[in-house]
């Protein structure tokens, strides 16, 4: 055979043996997606039963609230409501860096599942196939954190976990994502790197992909470190930075076959179109003809009255308000205090709050044009319960004089309930903010079953407050501030927004005395009042064993973490199986 014979045998052969070997190529890319595919719907199948759980244990709840079994469980149900209540007094309990540790256990099971499917069925003799899972979980997750954020999410009719309660896991879950896209990124990287093939990471679907990881990165680094700082900053950029990552995610996978990723990109991106959407139709429909009044309260406070309540509004649950006079491009959230008429008590922080409450200070009484939309919030019903325990610090009254004013508006001429309602706030001016609500407490048909108990916690200037001693420490007469007498048609509930800062400096000092605040107008309400923080726990705790073990108790809170862990933590040590039944519901705003 002739060299040039040879030589176009060996070419003939070398394009075979290539075009074999780019056959073979393609058929285990073709392998590995596919299992990749797989894989992910696993994932997807797992955490669907994991919310399953979720779903099939709050209907259960519900079932056995509706028939009554709770009260008087029989020796059918004894062995499950023992167990229950031995896995409630641990979940509810608070540990260090969760809100409880059921979210704790839910976390690790969140991050439990990610670590078996990121591993599972990987061919470790292929370099590049650990480093594609991590690309297929990294938009699975994605998926999950969109649905985890949406304001409408069905989970709150199928648990009883509203958006806001959801939105540590969706923290975690972002988290998870920025994980897996940076080991996705920064191994495909130093592989294409050391194999001399670095002319790929110019491709447009790789820079689409590099785009992408950072756009992720600077998002949730905004989420730990300038929503600390600016909430409203962090907002815009969180939103802005989300539409480059859904479209730079469309562009990096852009096709439906044979990779699929294209179909994750569609799905997160209509789950929040959808969500917007609805938001946006809500906001337009509830701003026809509708004005909000407010007016300024002292130390900071501010109050809206709408003149159009929103549908379904529930003191105690919040809604977003838009009020374009203040910020034209921003909505912001508040606990509804009352629906007829619709009454939000906000105090002021910085941003939106602010320049609110400058606006009512500089125009006392104003009309703006003004749309909320909502409500949103999964509460528990009082009218479940023997006895409703209502714990609020500072601005946190919203909430609870929202339940409060709720649960009075529903209960018969007839009804044995009870209410214990304990209030810490810092002076007696934070007390004009709920005047008119404090006073329909005071005066209710039903005023013989409330326990009300305000605390102040810092005392005012001898000039404004006369102070008697006592031997003993007691409440006192106080003469209460009608201040919008005239102004605010009187409401049926009380709420605000975010809850103050829980006092715990040296003015809290529990001091025996008996105070007497002076009254600017002839109404004559008596409050009992006492000086210094309550002691919360003994409370819960008197108010549990006042109860037969066939009855229930709920136990509501809102204030910051100070307090919220202290009624977790009590209310916990307090579920036992032949006592009453016990729920704890905390509500606190941080984002």
């Amino acid at each position: 055979m002739s060299p040039a014979a040879t030589e176009t045998t060996s070419a003939a052969a070398a394009a075979a043996t290539t075009q074999a070997t780019d056959a073979s190529h393609e058929e285990w890319l073709m392998i590995r997606q596919a299992t990749n595919a797989e894989v992910l719907i696993y994932y997807a199948a797992s955490l669907s039963a994991l919310i399953g759980v979720f779903i099939l244990s709050h209907w259960i709840h519900f079932i056995l609230v509706g028939f009554g079994w709770s009260r008087s469980p029989n020796r059918i149900l004894l062995p499950f409501t023992a167990a229950t209540r031995v896995a409630r007094r641990i979940f509810i309990r608070k540990i260090f860096g969760f809100t409880s540790a059921g979210h704790a256990i839910l976390t690790f099971a969140f991050v439990a599942l990610n670590i078996l499917f990121s591993f599972y069925r990987i061919d470790y003799s292929r370099p590049t196939d650990l480093c594609a899972r991590f690309g297929w979980m990294a938009t699975g997750n994605m998926v999950f954190v969109v649905f985890l954020a949406l304001k409408n999410t069905p989970l709150a009719i199928l648990t009883a976990y509203s958006y806001e309660r959801l939105n540590v896991l969706h923290q975690i879950a972002g988290y998870t994502t920025m994980v897996y896209t940076i080991l996705h990124g920064s191994i495909y990287a130093a592989y294409f790197i050391n194999h001399g093939r670095i002319s790929i990471l110019q491709e447009d679907v790789v820079t689409a992909g590099i785009i992408l990881g950072f756009a992720l990165l600077f998002s949730v680094l905004a989420g730990m470190v300038l929503r600390r700082y600016n909430y409203e900053l962090f907002y815009i950029v969180h939103v802005i930075l989300f539409v480059l990552i859904v479209v730079t995610l469309g562009l990096h996978r852009p096709s439906f076959n044979p990779d699929q990723g294209l179909y994750a990109t569609v799905i997160l991106g209509a789950l929040w179109f959808a969500d917007r959407l609805l938001r946006f139709c809500r906001l337009v429909y509830n701003g026809v003809n509708n004005e909000a009044y407010i007016y300024a309260l002292p130390n900071g406070g501010t109050r809206i009255i709408l003149k159009k309540p929103i549908m379904r509004a529930r003191p105690g649950k919040h809604c977003y308000v838009w009020l374009p006079a203040i910020r034209a491009f921003e909505s912001h959230p508040f606990t509804i205090v009352a629906n007829d008429p619709m009454e939000l008590v906000i105090n002021t922080y910085s941003g939106f709050t602010r320049d609110l409450h400058k606006y009512a200070l500089q125009h006392p009484g104003a009309s703006l044009r003004v749309s909320a939309e909502g409500p949103y919030g999964t509460l528990p019903d009082p009218m479940d319960f023997d006895k409703v325990v209502l714990v609020a610090g500072g601005s946190g009254a919203t909430f609870t004089f929202g339940m409060a004013a709720d649960m009075l508006r529903r209960m018969s001429e007839d009804s044995q309930q009870q209410i214990d309602f304990i209030w810490a706030v810092k002076g007696h001016d934070n007390l004009s903010w709920f005047t008119q609500h404090l006073h329909n407490l005071r005066s209710n048909v039903h005023a013989p079953k409330i326990a009300l108990k305000v605390h102040i916690t810092k005392l005012a200037p001898p000039s404004s407050m006369k102070e008697v001693s006592s031997p003993e420490r007691r409440s006192a007469s106080v003469a209460s501030t009608d201040l919008e007498q005239g102004e605010i048609s009187p409401a049926s509930g009380v709420a605000s927004s975010a809850a103050t800062r829980y006092e715990s400096d040296r003015d809290e000092k529990e001091l025996a005395g008996h105070l007497e605040i002076p009254s600017e107008t002839a109404s004559m309400t008596t409050l009992p009042i006492y000086r210094g923080r309550p002691d919360t726990e003994t409370e819960i705790r008197h108010a549990v064993r006042s109860l037969s073990k066939n009855q229930r108790v709920l136990i509501a809170a809102c204030g910051p973490g100070s307090l919220t862990t202290i009624v977790r933590n009590v209310a916990a040590s307090c579920i036992s199986v032949d006592g009453p039944a016990v729920e704890v519901y905390c509500e606190q705003f941080g984002w």
